[in-house]
C-alpha cells in the first residue's frame, strides 16, 4: 500500500515537471515563431514593396537568427529534464541542461545587442539633426561595449568554463546574481534611453496634435521591452540564489525568450504598415497620395532641401529623397523637421512629377500613421 502510493507520488510528480519543462519551451516557440512571421512582413515590405533593404533590416534579421538559436538551446535543456527537480535527474542529464544553458545565455545577449543597433541605425535614418546623431553613436558605443561584455562574461562566467556545469571542477565562477542583474540592468537602461531618445523631436514636428500623438505612440512601443525586462529581474533572481537551477530556471527561460522576441517584435511594428496598407486597402488607402515639402537646417553654413512625399508605389509609405545635388557627406549633419500639408487633386503637376521622377536610390523611412 505504501509503496503504491510512494510511485502514484513520484509519477505524480515527473508530470509536474514535464509539464513545466514543456511549459518553458512553447512560450518560447510561440514567441519566436511570432518574431519570425513579423519579421518575415518586415522583409517583404522592404523588399518587395519598398525595394529597399537598408543596414536596420539586416541587424534585426540578424537578431532574429540569434533568437532562433536560442530556442533551439531551450528545447535542448527541456529535452535534459528542464522542470524537473535535480535530485530527480542523474548526473548526465542535469550536466547537458547546465551545457544548454551556458550555450544559450550569450544568444540572448547577442539577440538583444542586434535589436538595439537595428533600431539605432533606424534613428539615423529618421532624425538625421547633428545632435541627435551624436547621442546614437554615444549609445552605440555604450551598447557595443556592454554587449560585448555580456557576450563574453556569458561564455566564460567560470574559469574553466566546464565548471558551469561540473561544480566539481576546480575553478572560479563569477556571482551569478551580481553578473545577471548588472546585464539585465544595462538592458533596461538602454532601452528606456531608446524609448525617450526620440520624443523631444517628435513633440517638435508641426503636426495635427492626434496625428503627433499617434506617432509618438508608435515609437512608445518600445515601452513593453522595458516591462518585459523588468519582469524578468524576478526569475533571474530566484535561478542565482536556488541552487536548484533545474527547477528554478523555467521562469527565466520564457521570460528571457519573451525579452528577445518583444523587442524584435516592437522593432519592426512600425515597418509593416505597406503590408496592411497592401492586405487592407480600405484600412490604409493608397490610391491618393500627399506631397510634403521639408525644409532641414543645422548650421548657418548649410541647408540641406529635401522632399518628402509618398508615392502609390510606397503603399503611402513617406520616404525621404535626397537630391543628388546635395547630399549631406557629413555624418554628423542633421536635419530638423517642418511639415506642410498640400492638398493634390486631378491631374499631377509639372513639379509633382519631377518629384516623382527624381532619383530615389537614398531613401529613409519615415513612419505615416
Amino acid at each position: 500500500m505504501d509503496a503504491g502510493l510512494e510511485n502514484h507520488t513520484l509519477f505524480r510528480r515527473e508530470d509536474g515537471s514535464v509539464a513545466r519543462g514543456n511549459r518553458a519551451l512553447v512560450v518560447t516557440a510561440v514567441l519566436t515563431v511570432l518574431s519570425i512571421l513579423i519579421v518575415s512582413m518586415r522583409v517583404f515590405a522592404r523588399v518587395a514593396l519598398i525595394k529597399m533593404m537598408g543596414r536596420e533590416d539586416w541587424t534585426i534579421v540578424i537578431s532574429l537568427v540569434f533568437a532562433i538559436i536560442y530556442l533551439g538551446f531551450v528545447a535542448g535543456e527541456t529535452h535534459f529534464g528542464l522542470g524537473a527537480h535535480s535530485s530527480t535527474l542523474s548526473n548526465e542529464e542535469l550536466m547537458n541542461q547546465l551545457k544548454m544553458l551556458w550555450a544559450a545565455i550569450p544568444m540572448y545577449n547577442a539577440s538583444l545587442a542586434c535589436t538595439k543597433f537595428s533600431i539605432l541605425f533606424q534613428y539615423l535614418r529618421i532624425f538625421p539633426s547633428r545632435p541627435f546623431r551624436i547621442s546614437c553613436y554615444i549609445a552605440m558605443g555604450i551598447v557595443a561595449l556592454y554587449s560585448t561584455w555580456a557576450f563574453i562574461t556569458g561564455f566564460l562566467t567560470c574559469v574553466p568554463v566546464a565548471k558551469f556545469w561540473d561544480r566539481t571542477v576546480e575553478g572560479y565562477c563569477f556571482n551569478f546574481e551580481a553578473l545577471w542583474f548588472f546585464n539585465a540592468s544595462m538592458n533596461i537602461a538602454t532601452d528606456f534611453a531608446l524609448l525617450v531618445m526620440p520624443m523631444p523631436l517628435l513633440s517638435q514636428l508641426q503636426l495635427p496634435r492626434m496625428q503627433k500623438i499617434a506617432l509618438c505612440g508608435v515609437f512608445a512601443i518600445g515601452g513593453l521591452v522595458v516591462i518585459t525586462s523588468a519582469l524578468r529581474l524576478s526569475s533571474l533572481h530566484t535561478v542565482a540564489k536556488d541552487p536548484d537551477t533545474s527547477y528554478s530556471n523555467v521562469a527565466a527561460a520564457y521570460w528571457t525568450a519573451a525579452e528577445c522576441n518583444v523587442a524584435i517584435i516592437c522593432a519592426s511594428l512600425p515597418f509593416l504598415r505597406p503590408v496592411i496598407s497592401c492586405v487592407f486597402p480600405k484600412l490604409m488607402p493608397t490610391n491618393s497620395y500627399r506631397r510634403h515639402r521639408t525644409g532641414f537646417n543645422t548650421t548657418n553654413r548649410s541647408r540641406l532641401q529635401t522632399e518628402l512625399y509618398s508615392q502609390p508605389r510606397d503603399y503611402d509609405m513617406y520616404t525621404i529623397d535626397v537630391k543628388s545635388n546635395s547630399v549631406n557627406r557629413d555624418p554628423f549633419r542633421g536635419i530638423e523637421v517642418t511639415t506642410e500639408m498640400i492638398q493634390e487633386s486631378g491631374k499631377p503637376s509639372t513639379s509633382q512629377s519631377g518629384v516623382e521622377s527624381t532619383n530615389t536610390s537614398q531613401k529613409g523611412l519615415v513612419m505615416d500613421v
